[in-house]
């Protein structure tokens, strides 16, 4: 079982990091259900009232739970590109855009985590 307090420091340390002070963010262990690959991580926004929850597989996945925060967040960075762009993109290459998407967010933390860990 992962530990929610150490979970919840690395989530204050990137909140720093990424300039987010102004949004009211927690975290949560999540049991994920998809079949197509092994889900760590994800955020639900409520962007109107400032707020998210960073997801974190109770399963321990082999990654580094301080960076699938980092990862997260940074989706939180995107969140209003992401959804624009989202409406944009023809049925047929959504799964193309969120494979971009992915290769962008993982690039990005590994930069950021270099940097600032």
């Amino acid at each position: 079982m992962k530990n929610i307090e150490q979970l919840d420091q690395y989530l204050q340390h990137w909140q720093e990091v990424l300039n987010l002070k102004d949004w009211d963010l927690t975290i949560k262990l999540s049991e994920f259900t998809r079949t197509d690959y092994q889900q760590t991580g994800d955020i639900e926004v409520d962007k109107e009232n400032k707020k998210a929850t960073v997801l974190i597989s109770k399963k321990d996945t082999g990654k580094d739970p301080n960076k699938v925060i980092l990862h997260e967040l940074i989706h939180l960075i995107l969140w209003r590109y992401d959804q624009y762009s989202e409406k944009l993109i023809a049925v047929d290459n959504k799964n193309k855009y969120f494979e971009l998407l992915e290769k962008t967010v993982e690039s990005l933390t590994d930069i950021i985590y270099k940097n600032n860990h």
